[in-house]
């Protein structure tokens, strides 16, 4: 029914952030895009995403479907699969509708399972309830 891309090397991306890139600030797309570089700053794809193994992302990610080698700071809301391979590092919650992650990677954080409703308030930007890291900090004092 619907062709997903699982493989990094067998997917055509749209665009690409390359390994030798720094990218500072919100990065919004449609379609498929690659990341293999740095971003400081929110990633908003209407589209898949992968994530490079070399990579590092500090921001908060939102995508359809979202496959990660690299290393992630931050919320992740996924309206479909979010997939861990094993040299993936994610520091923050994440609000998928599936999830898989490969022995060895490392998560560190919050999940929270969503129904087929709820996935696809995340993609036009609603329903993220998760806490600000700054809200916490402000909560633990």
């Amino acid at each position: 029914m619907f062709n997903k891309q699982t493989d990094f090397t067998k997917a055509n991306f749209d665009t690409l952030v390359g390994s030798n890139t720094e990218f500072k600030g919100d990065l919004t797309s449609k379609g498929i895009v690659r990341i293999d570089g740095k971003v400081t700053g929110n990633v908003s794809i209407q589209g898949d995403l992968f994530v490079g193994e070399a990579s590092i992302i500090k921001g908060d990610i939102t995508a359809s479907n979202i496959h990660i080698a690299g290393s992630v700071e931050g919320n992740i809301f996924s309206g479909g699969l979010l997939k861990l391979l094993a040299s993936a590092k994610v520091i923050g919650d994440i609000q998928v509708k599936s999830f898989v992650c490969e022995e060895g990677c490392i998560f560190d954080g919050n999940c929270k399972m969503l129904d087929a409703s709820a996935s696809k308030t995340i993609l036009m930007g609603k329903n993220k309830d998760f806490k600000k890291s700054s809200d916490i900090a402000k909560d633990d004092a």
